[in-house]
């Protein structure tokens, strides 16, 4: 479980490029791929890490869980960051639906984007 200090280096958000100190957006507290790497069924979209206090965390998000669907939309064949820039990121206070996959397990998570402040290192 990752400790949240309240404000989130810029390395530790995956999938947040080139952003301005200060910036606030709504989020999952979660740590997930980012960059031009497309989601694939043998390359599956993996939780790296949760925040711990984050919005994830509460809904009960775990390391090593694999996002199959946000919202109904399918991941297969998305890059890592239309993922999370089309997808998980939004405004504070929206719900976004989650299907997971954790130990071959099928699971639906309903998760309210909770504030997200990124500070420039």
């Amino acid at each position: 479980m990752k400790k949240s200090t309240g404000f989130l280096s810029i390395m530790f958000l995956v999938g947040v490029l080139c952003a301005r100190g200060g910036e606030e957006f709504g989020g999952l507290g979660i740590e997930v791929p980012s960059g031009n790497g497309v989601v694939t069924a043998e390359k599956p979209y993996i939780i790296v890490g949760v925040y711990e206090g984050g919005a994830g965390h509460a809904a009960g998000l775990m390391p090593g869980d694999i996002i199959e669907s946000v919202d109904g939309k399918s991941l297969v064949n998305m890059k890592h960051d239309d993922v999370v820039n089309t997808l998980l990121r939004g405004r504070v206070g929206t719900e976004v639906v989650l299907a997971v996959r954790r130990n071959n397990k099928p699971m639906v998570f309903r998760v309210v984007r909770k504030k997200v402040i990124v500070e420039r290192e």
